[in-house]
């Protein structure tokens, strides 16, 4: 069944005439009348009466309706590609891990949301081998994470440095102390991210030059739980510096002086280096280098995030 079958019919239906349909189609008499026997024998009833006047069978009757549904649906989905085509129209869905999509990403999406009131955006926020497995299936089609990809089937493009810093309870001599060895840490109850975020690998690596074996550890499962469990009290920790900016300035956690240097990462925007990224793609891509303009223009070499 064909769509010009279809139009043809209804041409018929509405003017109750073969001649007329033919000069609206643009086509012959004979030709629509070929059209509409083509279209009766694949649905297998006659949709015409042929007598003096042309008048629609009961099967034609209902066939006419759901050729218009039929029909106003293609116009639809027509309108609205070209919607897409002109960019009045787009979708896109973003994906984070936990530190950029909690601290770097919110007043960003607050100014796309505003720029791009038409586009339909989805913002999600997961651990980095999920993100990855959702961007590289196109259920996602970008991310912003911290750290290193999992794999190198993606493509990575820097938005900005991020730094690993030591945070104590206010009131811990770690606190107060003008310079701390990594020697001193050992026998801290240190807080930690889960297993697989990349600051939890971020902090073994650290151990592991530092030669450091601490046994007194707790699992956190999210940034901002492990910051309030160091207001509490209960431990060290080893954070990004964007998630305690405000904590430090209002002094619920204090920054502990390290002689040894700590980690640092890069965010970055990930996606398939074969994927097509349509209007609401695009706007973010653009917004993202706006807003990290040394950084994001250029993709970096794929390599093996939170």
């Amino acid at each position: 069944m064909e769509l010009r079958q279809l139009r043809t019919f209804v041409a018929v239906a509405e003017l109750r005439h073969f001649a007329r349909a033919a000069s609206l189609c643009n086509r012959s008499q004979p030709a629509v009348s070929h059209q509409i026997a083509l279209l009766e024998e694949e649905v297998g009833a006659k949709l015409l009466n042929r007598a003096r006047r042309v008048s629609l069978t009961v099967a034609g009757e209902v066939f006419l309706e759901e050729a218009r549904r039929i029909l106003g649906a293609v116009d639809r989905a027509h309108e609205r590609m070209q919607e897409v085509a002109r960019g009045a129209v787009g979708r896109i869905r973003l994906g984070a891990t936990a530190t950029p999509g909690s601290y770097l990403l919110p007043a960003l999406l607050a100014q796309y949301r505003s720029e791009h009131e038409s586009y339909d955006l989805h913002f999600e926020i997961g651990p980095i081998h999920a993100i990855a497995e959702r961007v590289a299936r196109n259920d996602l089609d970008m991310a912003i994470v911290a750290g290193a990809l999992p794999s190198g089937e993606l493509r990575a493009r820097g938005l900005s440095r991020d730094e690993l810093v030591l945070i104590a309870p206010p009131n811990s001599p770690l606190a107060r102390a003008r310079v701390v060895k990594p020697s001193q840490l050992e026998a801290e109850t240190w807080l930690l991210r889960e297993e697989g975020s990349d600051t939890r690998r971020q902090l073994a690596a650290w151990w592991h030059r530092q030669r450091l074996a601490p046994t007194r550890k707790m699992t956190f499962d999210n940034p901002d739980a492990v910051k309030r469990a160091v207001m509490a009290g209960l431990g060290v920790a080893m954070v990004s510096r964007l998630t305690v900016e405000e904590d430090l300035a209002s002094r619920r956690v204090a920054l502990v002086r390290i002689k040894t240097g700590l980690p640092t990462r890069e965010f970055s925007v990930v996606d398939h280096p074969q994927k097509h990224h349509g209007a609401a793609c695009r706007a973010m891509l653009q917004l993202l280098e706006r807003t990290f303009p040394t950084r994001a223009a250029s993709p970096r070499p794929r390599k093996s995030a939170e």
